[in-house]
This record gives structure tokens, C-alpha cells and sequence, in this order.
């Protein structure tokens, strides 16, 4: 039986006439009279009897009627829960990269669609976040995840480049790999960081001056000054306009920025925010 039809087999025992409940339904008579010989075969037995007064219920129908009217109670009720859910606020974490290279012009739409939205300064504390309960998804660096209990999906893939003074020798070279920068002074921040987490997890085999420092300001600004180098993902070279710095490709190495949660269906929801 189609679903559809539950309405119709209650508004014409209401109006005990298929002309009234027709007009009502907005559907023609002898369309609405098929219904109803559809729902009597469905449960096989006669649930009107037709009169010149009017249709009126059997004993039988008068059953189907009070377990139809609770059936559409139900589906309704239901339906205001799913609806519920599907508007209610998706809290998402996101990495400063990403709020600034991409998310400026789904700003809007993260509004309309209720995203809450956290940023954090790296995908680690991301990720405990997300352990934690505190959000639901994350939009991060998921190129050296390995949980079996995550779901991800990929956004986007995003060079990393090689931030350095205009005095830098670098500044004569066209491209730039890994050896090239064994004499410099990399300067990273604090771990947790995912360019640091990159580095030691790439080039481990590869004695690299590293130094620390708190906040990307602070690098550049060092960097400027000919203290050293920095990599960045190719989403922050923005900082770096008006700064007077180069930059080159880092050749051979990309990072893939996606979406991380536990649960597929809200990578689903807000893939299709996000993708608006």
C-alpha cells in the first residue's frame, strides 16, 4: 500500500463522501475511488460500504482507521525528529590554513546551515578534540592518518613552500628539495605543528637544523630579519604578502586536507555544506 494513501483513506472517512474528499485532496473522484479499492485489496476485506447517504466505515475499517490515524501520528512525529536533526548545529573544527585560503566564501553558507565553528592551530589537537566529544568533524591534514575508527574524505591537495628573506641564497634557485636546506636554519613551531610533524615523519634520515618558535609572527618576522627559513603549507602563503619574504615550491611533497570524524554521515552533511 502507498503510503500516500493513509490520508486519503482517513479524509474520506471523515467526509464520508469520495466527491467532498476529493475536492478537498485536490484529486479527481474516480483517482481517489482507486486508491481506496486499493487499500481494501491491500488488506483484503471491504472497509466501505457505499449508501445514497454517503461511505461509511465497515467494522473492519473503523479498525483500519484508528491504527492509520496513530501510523500517521507516528510518521509525522518522526519526520519532525529527522528534520530536527538535520538542522541542529554540526560543531567543526578547522585548521587556520584553511579558514583563510578556503573557508571566506562558505562563510555564508556555514551560517545558513549552522556549522559551529573552532579553530585550532594543528591537526593533533584537532584530533583530541574530536576524541574528546568537544567537536564532530574535522577539517585538517589527513595525509598520515591511520585510525581504522576514522572516516575521511579529501578536499584538496596543497604544496608546501619554502619561505625565505630576498638575501637568501635560496632566492637565486628555481626550485628547492629537502638537501638544499640541510646548512639552513628551519624555523617551525612548537610542537604539536603539522609541518613539524611532516618534516620528522619525511626526513628523519636527514640531519636538519630545526628551531622553535611560538607563533607563526614570530617566524616570519625572524625569517625577515635572515635568522633562517620556514616551510609553510602553500594555504598560509598569504601571511607573507607584503613582507617583503620569497617563497619557492618544495618539490615532490604535497599535504591533503580533508574532512576527519567518526561518523560517515556527518562527513556527508558537511561535505555537502561546504561543496555549496
Amino acid at each position: 500500500m502507498n503510503i500516500e494513501y493513509i490520508n486519503d483513506f482517513i479524509k474520506v472517512a471523515e467526509q464520508k463522501s469520495l466527491s467532498k474528499a476529493s475536492n478537498i485532496l485536490n484529486i479527481s473522484t474516480p483517482a481517489l475511488s482507486k486508491r481506496i479499492k486499493n487499500i481494501e485489496e491491500y488488506f483484503e476485506c471491504e472497509l466501505f460500504y457505499r449508501t445514497s447517504r454517503g461511505i461509511f466505515l465497515t467494522e473492519q475499517g473503523e479498525l483500519v482507521l484508528s491504527n492509520l490515524i496513530s501510523l500517521k501520528n507516528e510518521i509525522e512525529t518522526l519526520k519532525s525528529q529527522l528534520s530536527k536533526i538535520n538542522k541542529s548545529t554540526i560543531n567543526i573544527g578547522l585548521l587556520p590554513s584553511f579558514s583563510l585560503y578556503k573557508w571566506s566564501n562558505q562563510s555564508e553558507s556555514a551560517i545558513k546551515n549552522t556549522l559551529s565553528i573552532k579553530i585550532q592551530s594543528n591537526t593533533q589537537v584537532l584530533l583530541n578534540d574530536l576524541y574528546n566529544g568537544d567537536i564532530e568533524v574535522i577539517i585538517g591534514d589527513i595525509t598520515s592518518l591511520n585510525s581504522k575508527d576514522l572516516h575521511t574524505k579529501t578536499l584538496y591537495q596543497e604544496k608546501y613552500m619554502v619561505v625565505f628573506s630576498n638575501e637568501s641564497r635560496l632566492s637565486t634557485l628555481k626550485s628547492v628539495n629537502i638537501n638544499i636546506l640541510k646548512n639552513e636554519n628551519i624555523l617551525t613551531l612548537s610542537p604539536p605543528c603539522d609541518t613539524l610533524s611532516f618534516i620528522q615523519q619525511n626526513f628523519s634520515n636527514i640531519k636538519l637544523n630545526i628551531e622553535y618558535r611560538n607563533d607563526l609572527e614570530s617566524i616570519l618576522a625572524s625569517v625577515k630579519a635572515g635568522h633562517g627559513i620556514t616551510i609553510i603549507p602553500q594555504s598560509l602563503s598569504m601571511k607573507i604578502e607584503n613582507m617583503n619574504l620569497e617563497s619557492i615550491e618544495l618539490e615532490d611533497y604535497l599535504r591533503e586536507i580533508g574532512l576527519i570524524s567518526y561518523n560517515q554521515n556527518v562527513i556527508k552533511n558537511v561535505y555537502s555544506i561546504i561543496s555549496e
